[in-house]
């Protein structure tokens, strides 16, 4: 089993009531909509060098991992990301939808990111796969967990 998938399983055993019912087709569409959107718009807002969407969007109990180690935790520690990347506007990411669930009030998105340029204007070609837990908070969604993973040597 691949380490996202763990994350995920592990994130949904703790999050996710046993009594939750199964919803309908229509939920999980709207879901996955308002969800879609909401990312689209965080990385929108990243790329003109702005990440209090992503900040703002996130439980105050967010986690995630760094890709050079260590964990992100809370707000806070998305704060201190958006204090690196302030200014920069010159990322370049398309966004590649894969796949979403929904239980209860818990769901999880899936999608694989290509950028091409960094923040500092560095043309790359690099894959992301990137998975967010969401949470319902009242009428909107809180992003409670985060398990980006570069792709190396990604064939599309």
């Amino acid at each position: 089993m691949r380490t996202p998938t763990l994350f995920v399983f592990f994130m949904l055993m703790f999050a996710v009531p046993a009594s939750a019912q199964q919803p309908k087709p229509e939920q999980i569409a709207a879901a996955k909509e308002e969800i879609w959107a909401i990312e689209k718009s965080i990385y929108a807002s990243r790329s003109q060098g702005n990440f209090q969407l992503y900040i703002d969007g996130a439980s105050p109990n967010f986690l995630a991992p760094f890709p050079t180690g260590g964990w992100e935790s809370g707000r806070d520690g998305l704060r201190r990301t958006g204090t690196s990347l302030a200014g920069n506007s010159r990322e370049k990411i398309a966004m590649n939808f894969k796949a979403f669930t929904l239980q209860g009030d818990t769901a999880v998105i899936y999608y694989l990111n290509h950028r091409t340029v960094r923040p500092n204007g560095e043309p790359v070609d690099e894959w992301y796969e990137v998975m967010h837990v969401w949470v319902r908070k009242g009428e909107g969604w809180q992003i409670l967990a985060s398990m980006p993973r570069q792709v190396i040597d990604y064939k599309p």
